[in-house]
């Protein structure tokens, strides 16, 4: 039995009209799915992961959020941000802290 969806496509076409004024092709309400789709299953996944990491059997809104900002690579979440930063060479760790002061300069 394949796994289900996150949603329908009838919900996705409403979705998308109550949020446009422009009209709606089949086709982008079911690209936009499977973008949901494979989007919502590594969100889930890497919840569960990080639950699991956790030592809990129950994933948690706090698990969700973390996944959710892995999987999208929002750098709105500072935490985030420094974790990618702490992946950085020496060389490009510098690189960037001359692109900083450069913009504190001119700010």
């Amino acid at each position: 039995m394949p796994s289900p969806g996150i949603t329908k496509p009838n919900t996705v076409e409403a979705f998308f009209k109550a949020n446009s004024t422009l009209r709606v092709g089949v086709d982008a309400v079911s690209c936009f799915l499977d973008q949901l789709n494979t989007l919502s299953t590594g969100i889930v996944k890497a919840a569960e992961a990080n639950a699991k990491q956790e030592g809990r059997t129950t994933i948690m809104a706090a698990d969700v959020n973390t996944a959710m900002t892995s999987a999208t690579g929002s750098t709105s979440d500072l935490a985030f941000l420094f974790k990618q930063l702490e992946h950085l060479s020496a060389k490009d760790t510098a690189d960037l802290a001359t692109l900083i002061q450069t913009w504190i300069d001119t700010h």
